[in-house]
């Protein structure tokens, strides 16, 4: 019921003060084996130690490490009251999310809370990008995560009987009516109709952003690099979205801070049409034209080599020698001179008489990931792209021509 894709050996923040919406999502998160860090703000109302205690309990049942702050004293006017309890807790957020070196903070924000931002936003007429929520953002320099959008306050009581967690009544009623608006308790008393209409109306004003939003989000899980136009067109929140669920998919654990998105947004928008930035120890960004993609090894940038005439050719990922011809591959000699490059996003090639995608074509053949960066493609003096070596594992040739890759075991 989670909907999103949290990292494998990420640890997560959670914030839960022993509502039925905070301990659904616990142990939504326990069953997908999430390592996690709760954190509960003590406001100082003796009426709440039995919830902190039954937390705690449940904390230690679960093998979960829990992490409690007790907020200073509050202010006097109540009109102040919830930007004073908002900036509690995210600094004490941003302490244990530094100290942890924390993947994300995640909370459990409903669609309730979804639509009351929407009849906020609407009724103050603000002029946003998208209306309501986005499923993650940055908020002082934490990645914040809200998985639970799409299931209703009610859903989550539901699921929290249903699971038998525990959970305290009285802070989901506190909540309700002390730290929650006015549109919040509007929409926990809407009728399934009203709130289904309220839904398409706020998606009838987000409906080009949405429509923009669930392309690249299908972008992101289907492929393997981002169109860069795409990308930068997203908001503020769409775009560490993106990025943030983009950098998930590399085999090393990459911290998304603030800085690290303004520093790939200048990567993007850099004038040099082929270049690298590096993410991690062994992780780079790689910039092909109007795409990027996760590579991991710095011999994966994109690289161009011309050979004038017929000859030999040593690179750091193969080695060729068309010194007698290389006719067999059907490379001739008013071909010269030939460029022999990487391939890029956007190239194609003519097998048993069909244009195909040279990636297609490389996925079609099951080609390691690695092989896909360094595979050399053959182009002509025209620009014609007239040969792309086939890859079949343990393939041994049998030509005059010779063109050997530098392959590991694994890739032969």
């Amino acid at each position: 019921m989670i909907n999103y894709k949290l990292k494998k050996n990420g640890t997560y923040l959670v914030s839960c003060n022993f509502s039925p919406d905070g301990m659904a999502l616990v142990d939504m998160l326990l069953q997908e084996k999430v390592k996690m860090i709760l954190v509960y703000i003590d406001y100082g109302k003796g009426e709440f130690a039995g919830d902190i205690e039954g937390l705690a309990e449940y904390a230690f049942d679960k093998d979960i490490r829990l992490e409690v702050r007790k907020a200073p004293e509050a202010p006097e006017n109540k009109d102040d009251y919830g930007a004073w309890a908002r900036d509690v807790r995210y600094d004490f957020f941003k302490e244990i999310y530094v100290a942890n070196k924390a993947s994300g903070l995640i909370l459990p924000h409903s669609q309730d809370d979804l639509l009351e931002s929407y009849l906020y936003q609407r009724d103050h007429k603000a002029a946003l990008h998208k209306h309501g929520m986005t499923e993650s953002s940055m908020i002082s320099g934490m990645v914040v995560i809200r998985p639970l959008l799409h299931l209703s306050r009610q859903d989550l009581v539901e699921y929290a009987d249903e699971h038998r967690v525990p959970y305290s009544k009285h802070a989901a009623e506190f909540e309700l009516y002390h730290t929650k608006s006015a549109y919040y308790r509007e929409i926990a008393s809407m009728s399934e109709i009203d709130r289904e209409n309220l839904i398409r109306e706020m998606e009838f004003r987000n409906d080009e952003t949405i429509k923009m939003d669930k392309e690249m989000r299908s972008l992101v899980d289907e492929s393997e690099e981002l169109d860069i136009r795409a990308l930068i067109s997203l908001d503020q929140d769409a775009y560490a979205d993106t990025i943030n669920r983009f950098l998930a998919k590399a085999d090393e654990e990459i911290e998304v801070t603030e800085e690290l998105l303004k520093r790939i947004r200048a990567f993007c928008l850099s004038p040099l049409p082929n270049d690298s930035m590096q993410l991690g120890a062994e992780t780079y960004l790689i910039k092909e034209y109007d795409n990027i993609l996760i590579g991991h090894r710095f011999d994966e940038l994109p690289y161009t080599y011309t050979l004038e005439a017929p000859g030999r050719l040593v690179t750091p990922n193969f080695y060729l020698d068309f010194s007698n011809g290389a006719e067999d591959r059907g490379i001739h000699a008013d071909d010269y001179p030939i460029t022999i490059r990487s391939a890029l996003p956007y190239d194609t090639y003519v097998v048993h008489g069909y244009l195909e995608s040279v990636h297609r074509l490389y996925t079609l053949w099951k080609m390691p990931m690695r092989l896909r960066y360094i595979w050399p493609i053959f182009v002509n003096k025209k620009g014609k792209i007239i040969y792309v070596p086939r890859y079949r594992r343990n393939f041994v040739e049998e030509r005059t021509s010779v063109l050997k890759m530098k392959l590991k075991d694994e890739e032969r």
